[in-house]
């Protein structure tokens, strides 16, 4: 046997890594679900050939949507940032935990239900926009809401925790849009959602029902919506504890990307639900792999 030169072995390596006990054959899959934060950018940067892999993928004919568990910016703000790096878009292919989290009370709450939001305008808008009344600080002293939504809020503090903490104690229904403990930015991580329902969870000693992944709601909605085959689409992620979950969750095969929060020697050594079928340096290698 000729070995393999370190250099090729390399390049073998950057473009497809696949578990053999579980092989995926990326070339049968018709729909690719990606991520946003750590798969199409890091913070305001877009990542380097995700755009242009992407719109290669959608000119041969693939379908490519965006689920995000980033709260903080509505259905229609995501399409036009992602519109304005330039890849091709409709506001609904975007399925974000903001608006799957109105989706899910909508059906879930009376009509009118009120909400105390420990969140950004995205997610008050998504809240809104399903008929939701979003009460204020200072209506949340005296009047108990139906339920407490929590999302990322870059402005969250003492008060609104003790706010959140007084709503759920006196009976609103407590909504996490999320638990990412961490999102990617250009110089790293940063907190992430998750870290604010942490200390409301403290608070409030109570666990909330949360929409965004690793819970398969969002991807369900996805799938659901568009009429997709499971088996010919594809969760692609850089987390392992929630996309990778996620998608198996929701019966989609789950590809792992290496430019956010997990490396390759995490994906490797997973297991379970976490477990990656296929390991790909970013997304220009996953395409190489498609059209080779």
């Amino acid at each position: 046997m000729i070995p393999h030169s370190a250099r090729l072995q390399r390049v073998l390596n950057s473009l497809c890594m696949i578990f053999p006990e579980n092989a995926l054959n990326v070339r049968t899959l018709q729909n690719f679900i990606f991520d946003l934060d750590g798969v199409i950018w890091r913070g305001h940067t877009p990542i380097v050939g995700a755009v242009e892999a992407v719109n290669q993928l959608r000119a041969g004919g693939k379908r490519c949507f965006y689920c995000t568990n980033n709260s903080r910016l509505s259905q229609s703000q995501f399409a036009d940032r992602l519109r304005s790096i330039g890849l091709q878009l409709e506001d609904e292919d975007v399925i974000s935990s903001s608006w799957a989290t109105a989706r899910f009370l909508e059906t879930e709450m009376p009509k009118g239900f009120s909400v105390f939001v420990v969140g950004e305008d995205g997610l008050r808008g998504a809240l809104q926009s399903v008929g939701a009344r979003v009460i204020s600080a200072e209506e949340a002293e005296s009047e108990v809401a139906d339920c407490v939504v929590a999302g990322i809020d870059r402005e969250f503090n003492y008060e609104k925790m003790r706010l959140a903490q007084r709503q759920i104690l006196r009976g609103a229904r407590f909504i996490a849009t999320n638990r990412d403990a961490t999102f990617p930015v250009e110089e790293g991580v940063v907190p992430g959602s998750g870290s604010i329902i942490a200390a409301i969870v403290t608070a409030s000693g109570t666990e909330p029902t949360t929409i965004g992944k690793p819970a398969p709601l969002m991807l369900q909605l996805c799938v659901e919506k568009f009429g997709l085959v499971r088996e010919q689409t594809a969760m692609i992620g850089d987390r392992l504890d929630t996309d990778i979950a996620c998608a198996h969750r929701a019966g989609l095969p789950a590809i792992l990307v290496l430019t956010g929060v997990n490396s390759r020697a995490d994906g490797e050594t997973a297991q379970g639900e976490e477990k990656p079928d296929a390991i790909f340096d970013d997304l220009p290698a996953l395409l190489a792999n498609l059209i080779q």
